[in-house]
């Protein structure tokens, strides 16, 4: 159906690279087709492979998104910023687009102007040679889920992995969604519907599949793997906000059976077996995740990874997942935070069930 449309059609151009990603080894063929697009002057696709690619082809990154950054993208700039710090420093041009990006309202112009203040400054931008072979070696963009893992609980598992979401993609998956956050709700399992709690501070949003890009879709993919499963068995990823005295108290990821809401949704869809998060910020003070009942907390680095099981071997509620959002003291925390079902959920990663 998207097809017919790519050539005319933006969205659906993008919208088929993330279709043709989801497939089972689909993604090194997506890269390529979304290169295609940016060689065709898709701004959008230069931008997502630039921040995609800006850690394992640097080369190709820089180019992509220094010819974003000239067509007007803010977002390339913001990007850029990670090149200027891996070659040398801020160049004028470069900085001349910062100073623009932040004057717009970029949601992340604190941390902009604070990274630009602390960067040296160099008379050009570098010089990045592109070799024609590394074109054939995109698939090495995948992802792993086994570089620096820590086991901070063997039951249930609760696995730390250092460093696995590029500090761009924290900043680039941020600055997408910022314009719709919204203060978060609570879900009651006895209606099946969400409502605002004090049970839980904080501001969130969802992207559905439908409106992922390649360069979130690898971080769905990148949590899913750490949590020993695929991105096909994801919710939607949801965003979460926390300012100072936000928090998200003691409470379970997993359903309860109830007769009710809660039963159907587990017969249609099976549990949320597992929850991976991703930190996408560092610099504030409180707000670590924490296990009561078994004395551990996790306060990530910006870009890792925490995934944990909510049930026990036979599939049951698992109490000891029992799990919190500790107050922030200073400055704010974000993190991605991924649901892991049992079975596939349905469209756009919405669980359904029959009625």
């Amino acid at each position: 159906m998207l097809e017919p449309m790519e050539p005319s059609n933006a969205i659906a151009r993008r919208m088929l690279t993330t279709a043709m990603a989801l497939r089972p080894g689909g993604f090194p063929d997506a890269i390529r087709r979304r290169l295609e697009h940016a060689r065709k002057g898709d701004r959008d696709a230069a931008v997502q492979l630039g921040v995609l690619l800006l850690d394992s082809h640097p080369a190709q990154s820089f180019h992509l998104l220094q010819g974003a950054a000239r067509q007007g993208a803010g977002l390339a700039a913001a990007a850029l910023l990670h090149h200027a710090r891996n070659h040398g420093g801020l160049w004028p041009e470069l900085e001349h687009w910062l100073f623009g990006l932040a004057a717009t309202g970029y949601p992340l112009a604190g941390p902009l102007k604070t990274a630009m203040a602390e960067m040296p400054r160099t008379s050009r931008a570098p010089v990045l040679t592109t070799a024609p072979e590394e074109l054939e070696r995109l698939d090495t963009a995948w992802p792993t889920s086994e570089a620096s893992r820590t086991t901070l609980s063997e039951t249930p598992s609760i696995q730390s992995y250092n460093a696995m979401v590029s500090h761009a993609s924290c900043d680039y998956l941020l600055a997408t969604v910022w314009p719709t956050l919204r203060r978060a709700e609570v879900f009651d399992p006895v209606s099946g519907r969400t409502s605002l709690d004090a049970h839980r501070k904080a501001y969130s949003t969802s992207i559905p599949r439908s409106f992922q890009d390649l360069a979130i879709a690898r971080i769905v993919a990148c949590m899913s793997a750490c949590a020993g499963t695929s991105a096909a068995f994801a919710e939607n990823l949801a965003i979460l906000l926390y300012y100072p005295g936000d928090e998200y108290k003691p409470h379970l990821d997993c359903f309860t059976s109830d007769d009710g809401w809660a039963s159907a949704e587990l017969a249609a869809q099976g549990q949320r077996r597992a929850t991976s998060l991703v930190s996408l910020n560092g610099g504030y003070g409180g707000g670590e995740t924490k296990f009561p009942r078994l004395d551990i907390s996790w306060r990530g680095k910006k870009g890792d990874v925490l995934t944990f099981n909510n049930v026990t071997g036979d599939g049951a509620a698992d109490p000891l997942s029992l799990h919190q959002g500790m107050p922030v003291i200073s400055g704010w925390k974000a993190l991605a935070s991924l649901w892991l079902r049992e079975q596939i959920p349905g469209t756009d990663g919405v669980a359904q069930r029959a009625d």
